[in-house]
């Protein structure tokens, strides 16, 4: 007959919704830093305009803004990612914000192009319409269901005190957060 130890308990049990919501953060994070570094190198490699300047050097600040807040912006989502993975309370917090401005910028899509965004007849418009009417409607598509499941799921009790006995669990995260 065999028996169970009791004395060395798991000590931090991560519930498949903040697993699910982890992996699916640094997989998304990985796939937009692909896609902007894509559009990175096309943007560095467009030909030079009529006065021999690139687009780097014809708008320096738009370059910089678009080279830097990107990947910024994608590390700090694998960074929450990482969080959730080791249930930080911060990083509770910090899904709670992505997913709040998820949801909002995917209702502003829908709120202010929404005719646009759903139905645009083929023989009405050109192919670069076409390819930004995707693109809205992927966003949405993504966005839109994500945010809303991580609004309601991280507000859960369970899933709060999943991550309040974390905390409990380590004295020195009440100092860093």
């Amino acid at each position: 007959m065999t028996e169970i130890s009791t004395q060395n308990p798991v000590e931090q049990i991560r519930s498949a919704g903040v697993t699910a919501a982890a992996t699916l953060g640094i997989l998304g994070g990985f796939s937009a830093l692909l896609v902007w570094g894509w559009f990175f190198l096309s943007t560095v490699n467009l030909p030079a305009d009529s006065h021999g300047n690139h687009s780097y050097q014809a708008h320096p600040v738009s370059f910089f803004t678009f080279a830097l807040i990107p990947p910024l912006l994608i590390a700090l989502s694998i960074r929450t990612s990482i969080g959730l993975f080791q249930l930080k309370p911060w990083a509770r917090r910090s899904a709670l914000l992505w997913a709040a401005f998820a949801l909002l910028f995917s209702s502003l899509v829908i709120a202010f192009r929404p005719y646009e965004t759903f139905a645009i007849r083929e023989e009405y418009v050109s192919s670069l319409e076409s390819l930004k009417q995707l693109l809205a409607v992927s966003f949405v598509i993504f966005t839109f269901p994500v945010g809303a499941w991580c609004l309601l799921y991280f507000t859960r009790k369970r899933v709060i005190a999943q991550f309040d006995r974390a905390l409990q669990k380590d004295p020195t995260e009440s100092l860093n957060s």
